[in-house]
């Protein structure tokens, strides 16, 4: 088994990362995030170009993220991040955004399939790629102990539409379709004003079908449930197919 040592990128939140008056955005959030991801599979000798040369390339189907805090204007950060283990068609990558000192800001645990590009079907991961099957990931452990993946669909009569969105030459990534970022982004974008409270400290994203530029997206929201954390489900609809679905979790004010 090959031991390695997880990946890091530097970075300073900059007054364009922020909302009105607020942290961190979630699109510069999942940007860094995923920036970090793709250099250190680069690095690996299994990012995105060397998939491609094999007729092949890396999809996110999944995500969980635990977020305590999100930083501010100013602060200075660091991404780290390290191959976390397959599970039959996934393969895993745990991602940690944290302080200089180490404090951690936000956990996730990221799916991805290994997709073959012609057929756009998923290729097991230790076939396509056995160096991945190859890593000791006992060390490293997850930055999620108890993660989950997974958002219940909300009914149709329980949608309540919160805007559109058309999907343009900018949103597009490396595969040709709108970059998982903007879907993530689009979807926090679609909870009500009410039930933000203290602060998103989770979401659970689901990427069910890729988006392609020149198509339109409906962006609703189901109902908002109690308890410690208000949760919400969002979704992403194209026609009548759902394309991307989160569950959000936000503090009480």
């Amino acid at each position: 088994m090959k031991t390695i040592v997880p990946h890091t990128i530097d970075f300073v939140v900059r007054g364009f990362d922020c909302g009105w008056g607020g942290p961190l955005d979630i699109l510069p959030l999942a940007n860094f995030l995923q920036e970090a991801a793709g250099e250190h599979a680069v690095e690996l000798g299994f990012g995105i170009p060397e998939l491609n040369e094999r007729g092949m390339t890396w999809m996110l189907v999944k995500t969980d993220f635990r977020i305590d805090r999100l930083p501010g204007w100013g602060e200075r950060v660091r991404v780290r991040t390290w191959p976390s283990g397959l599970d039959r068609l996934l393969a895993l990558r745990d991602i940690i955004l944290e302080t200089e000192s180490g404090e951690a800001l936000v956990r996730a645990v990221y799916a991805y399939l290994i997709v073959d590009l012609e057929a756009r079907r998923p290729l097991r991961p230790e076939r396509a790629m056995p160096a991945l099957a190859e890593i000791d990931v006992t060390t490293l452990g997850h930055c999620v102990p108890d993660f989950r993946f997974g958002a219940e669909a909300i009914e149709p009569g329980d949608r309540t539409v919160a805007f559109h969105q058309e999907a343009c030459p900018r949103h597009r990534d490396d595969n040709g379709h709108v970059n998982n970022a903007h879907i993530v982004d689009w979807l926090v974008d679609a909870a009500p004003e009410d039930v933000r409270g203290g602060g998103l400290s989770g979401m659970r994203v689901d990427f069910l079908k890729e988006v392609l530029v020149g198509e339109s997206l409906e962006l609703v929201h189901g109902k908002a449930e109690g308890g410690e954390t208000a949760s919400l489900v969002t979704e992403a609809i194209r026609g009548d197919e759902c394309v991307a679905r989160a569950a959000l979790f936000w503090r009480k004010a």
